[in-house]
């Protein structure tokens, strides 16, 4: 690398600041605000007996096969325990989706081309992007340690915490770095990015349940905070590991970036054969080819998420006693009825459907990309309506999504019947908790597909709706709302709390419904708006 290769680097990040001036406070806050809700939620539960709670909490087995053994049994520690995913997964997001935009989707849009027109260094685009995001991990980890300070946690422990918070933010920001220069798509790094933290949740998940200090601690980003011990030992050396680790992928992201060109990727993409088979002839088969790798790469990675949380279900057991929070969420006895391996299993796949909601979202938003590259300028010229192309990628996302589902009960009830030495035990029932989360995962693509078609500019809104759920899940669970707030969110009636011969049908039936709806509007809104292009 030269010098000149960062040439307009400050002007860069004065630019992306000013484009993201709502987008990265936002970012920041909603980061910060975990930290608030964990509290609120540990002090709804336990208030003055939370060190007795917190004892009855390391002692269930199902909480702690998920979180690991807590840290400490205060405050400070509860915090750390159960925020740290949530933290590092929305600051993880927020990284990946700042650098992805700053980087590939201004090359895609031609922004970057335009930039190059000026005086830039080869390197200053992923510079500014990288820098930018590093600074607000930086500011987020600094508000999460006064935060956790204002509530009364020890200095040293609290910024020990909010650093380690910030470099896994900086990993992220740095795999978002490296997918960019993998191929030229954009939606291919999100759904890179998305993956990797996917793994990531999955792999501290495997660390817990093999007691939190296994060598998965070191590789995992989301159990980062079992290497520097935030208010349990405060290892600063710690953050010197996590720091170098974090920076590996950039680096990496730097030296690829030296060998391709502007809008190109390392990987390029494979040339199409001379002619096209008989079947490739409409726009649905189009639609399946743009699909098909991702949908792919999501149905090994799910396959394999299922298959080892399925083996290991059965064999947790309620011998060390179940904590009285747990056995009585939702004001029911369900996981004693259940049984507590059934529950673990539950758990899992209600937590995989979630991404699977996110997969139907970034497959949508593919159209998007397709829009953005002038392609369907292209396609619509030919004898192809615009109801039909739009509507052969929504059957293509709705079908590869419910195949996911299927697949994962099929897997997940096979496996877990194999560990339980009776495949018949739990099967069906697996099967059919997995299948019944299809309408709440569809409502998500009808929401996106809605956007798109209407204002295809704000489309990144529909991940609003994503992180609702996910904050009124753990707003729940927490005891902050009451069952009735919870129903707004539609992954409520296919909650892990509802056993599979009590799935209350009509709502389900009325989500259908309402994602037909608004996949409707999102179609006639398409038929009826200008097409964008990079002109």
């Amino acid at each position: 690398m030269k010098s000149n290769d960062f040439t307009g680097t400050g002007a860069l990040i004065r630019l992306f600041l000013r484009r993201d001036r709502f987008l990265l406070p936002l970012w920041i806050i909603f980061s910060v605000m975990l930290v608030f809700v964990t509290a609120v939620t540990f002090t709804a539960i336990g208030g003055e007996n939370l060190g007795y709670v917190m004892s009855e909490f390391n002692k269930d087995p199902l909480i702690s096969a998920l979180l690991g053994p807590a840290i400490s049994i205060d405050l400070s520690g509860a915090i750390v325990w159960r925020g740290v995913s949530q933290m590092a997964l929305a600051l993880g997001t927020g990284s990946l989706l700042i650098v992805i935009r700053h980087t590939r989707t201004d090359e895609e849009t031609g922004r970057s081309e335009l930039i190059r027109a000026y005086p830039i260094g080869r390197h200053t685009n992923l510079t500014a992007a990288l820098i930018l995001t590093i600074m607000g991990n930086m500011i987020a980890g600094l508000l999460i340690a006064l935060s956790v300070i204002a509530l009364g946690g020890d200095a040293k422990g609290a910024f020990i915490f909010g650093g380690t918070l910030s470099t896994i933010g900086c990993f992220y920001a740095g795999i978002g770095a490296l997918g960019v220069q993998l191929r030229e798509s954009s939606s291919t790094a999100r759904s890179l990015g998305i993956a990797a933290l996917g793994l990531g949740l999955v792999m501290a998940i495997l660390n817990n349940f093999g007691g939190g200090y296994t060598l998965l601690r070191w590789i995992t980003p989301m159990a980062w905070q079992r290497v520097t011990g935030p208010f349990a030992g405060n290892h600063g050396w710690g953050l010197l590991y996590c720091g170098v680790f974090a920076a590996m992928p950039a680096i990496i992201a730097y030296k690829l970036s030296a060998g391709r060109d502007l809008g190109a990727g390392v990987l390029s993409a494979s040339p199409g054969l001379p002619e096209a088979s008989p079947g490739f002839s409409s726009p649905l088969a189009l639609a399946w080819r743009l699909h098909q790798k991702n949908f792919i790469g999501w149905l090994v990675g799910i396959v394999l998420y299922i298959a080892a949380f399925a083996a290991i279900s059965p064999g947790l057991s309620s011998d060390g006693g179940m904590s009285n929070w747990l056995s009585s969420l939702g004001g029911t006895s369900w996981s004693q009825e259940a049984g507590l391996g059934y529950v673990f299993i539950s758990v899992s796949i209600y937590l995989m459907s979630l991404f699977v909601a996110a997969y139907a979202m970034t497959a949508v938003l593919r159209m998007k990309k397709e829009e953005n590259e002038g392609r369907v300028e292209m396609l619509l010229d030919k004898h192809v309506s615009r109801i039909r192309w739009m509507s052969s990628h929504l059957i293509v996302t709705a079908g590869c999504s419910a195949a996911l589902l299927l697949v994962m009960g099929i897997v997940g009830g096979f496996f877990y019947g194999l560990a339980s030495e009776n495949v018949s035990n739990g099967f069906w029932s697996i099967l059919i908790m997995s299948v019944s989360k299809l309408p709440p995962v569809l409502i998500l693509l009808g929401v996106t597909a809605l956007l798109y078609g209407l204002w295809p500019k704000i489309t990144m809104l529909g991940w609003g709706v994503w992180i609702s759920s996910v904050m009124l899940e753990l707003a729940w669970e927490g005891q902050m709302i009451d069952w009735s707030f919870m129903r707004i969110s539609p992954f409520a009636y296919t909650h892990y709390t509802i056993d599979v011969s009590n799935l209350p049908l009509m709502p389900l039936f009325f989500l259908l419904c309402i994602s037909a709806i608004l996949t409707a509007t999102g179609l006639l809104g398409f038929r009826n708006r200008d097409i964008l292009t990079k002109s």
